[in-house]
């Protein structure tokens, strides 16, 4: 099935979706797990649908375009400190 074709679909499987995205159906999973993404299962069924909706979304909150990633959202990065070596170690080790 074409992009564009899958695009106008309303609910998209597992595999749909992860052939879309280029990924192994199990990190869709993992979005899911996550909380990700949404989906839609019917009571008692084992078989997960994702909306064509969701998945558009899904895509515009993922993508950053140039270098400084998407500016609506603020990375959070943690500042690294350089490790503090001893000048004077307290063991002298002979070989």
């Amino acid at each position: 099935m074409k992009k564009q074709d899958l695009k106008e679909k309303e609910l998209w499987t597992q595999q749909e979706v992860a052939d879309y995205f280029r990924v192994v159906p199990s990190t869709v999973k993992n979005w899911r797990e996550r909380g990700l993404i949404k989906f839609w299962q019917a009571p008692g069924s084992s078989r997960v649908l994702y909306f064509g909706d969701e998945i558009k979304d899904f895509t515009d909150k993922n993508t950053f375009n140039g270098k400084g990633g998407n500016n609506s959202e603020k990375r959070i990065i943690a500042k690294r400190e350089k490790p503090v070596v001893s000048t004077n170690p307290k063991k002298e080790w002979r070989i």
